[in-house]
C-alpha cells in the first residue's frame, strides 16, 4: 500500500487497485513517512473501505483529531453491533465515534446530559439500547471512563438510524415540550420515534435535543 495522504503518525489514506481512497488507521504507522512511502503492513490494524470518497474525506479528517484509542474503542463497538443487527451504514463510524469523542470528554470534565429520550429508547429499541448498555461497559473497560445510562440511549439512536436507508441530517428542528410518551393520537409510538430519530442531527449533541441534568 501506498500512502496518498498523511493525516498524523496513526492514521494515512491510500489508493487501492481500483483507485479508490481508504483509511488506514495502525499505532505510529505514518511516523516519519511521506505520501508515495509505502506502508508497513505489520502495523495496520485497521482498513476503512468505506461506500464513497466523500465517507473516506469526513473519517480521515476526524481521526486526525480524536485518540487511536477513541477509535478502536468504537470499532470495537461497531463490530459487536453488526454482529447482532446485521447491515448498518458506514456513516456510523463517523457519526458514533464523534459522538462518543464528545461524550467522554464531556465525562471527563464532569458535565452530565440528561436524554429527554431514554424512557421511549428503552421501550421501542430494547435491542440497540442493551448494546448501548454493553458500549458503556467496553469503553469503561478500555478507556477509564463511565459513562452515564443516557449515553446508552444516545449510542443506541446511532445504531436505530444506521439501520435505516438515509444518513443522520446535519441540522433538526426539535421540540423539547413534546418528550413524552409519543404512543398518542393516531400516530404508532415506533413510527413517531423513528420520525424524531431521523431528525437527530449528525453529532447528536445539539442543545436543543438536551437538558442538563441538574435542570
Amino acid at each position: 500500500m501506498q500512502i496518498a495522504k498523511v493525516l498524523n503518525n496513526n492514521v494515512v489514506v491510500v489508493v487501492d487497485e481500483q483507485q479508490r481512497e481508504q483509511v488506514v488507521m495502525g499505532r505510529g504507522l505514518a511516523f516519519q513517512k511521506r505520501v508515495g512511502d509505502s506502508l508497513d503492513e505489520s502495523k495496520i490494524e485497521k482498513v476503512f473501505a468505506l461506500q464513497s470518497d466523500e465517507l473516506v474525506g469526513r473519517l480521515g479528517e476526524l481521526l486526525s483529531q480524536i485518540p487511536l484509542e477513541v477509535m478502536t474503542t468504537c470499532d470495537r463497538i461497531i463490530d459487536l453491533a453488526r454482529g447482532r443487527l446485521g447491515k448498518l451504514q458506514d456513516s456510523l463510524y463517523i457519526t458514533l465515534t464523534d459522538h462518543c469523542h464528545f461524550a467522554i470528554e464531556r465525562q471527563k470534565k464532569g458535565i452530565a446530559i440528561r436524554n429527554v429520550l431514554l424512557w421511549e429508547i428503552k421501550r421501542l429499541y430494547p435491542k440497540e439500547f442493551e448494546l448501548g448498555q454493553e458500549a458503556r461497559a467496553i469503553v469503561s473497560k478500555r478507556l477509564g471512563v463511565e459513562l452515564a445510562e443516557d449515553e446508552a440511549g444516545f449510542i443506541a439512536l446511532h445504531l436505530v438510524t444506521a439501520q435505516l436507508n438515509s444518513e443522520m441530517p446535519e441540522v433538526m428542528h426539535c421540540d423539547p415540550g413534546h418528550a413524552g410518551d409519543p404512543a398518542t393520537g393516531e400516530v404508532s409510538a415506533d413510527a413517531e420515534l423513528r420520525r424524531r430519530v431521523a431528525e437527530l442531527p449528525a453529532l447528536c449533541h445539539p442543545p436543543q435535543v438536551f437538558r442538563p441534568a441538574h435542570a
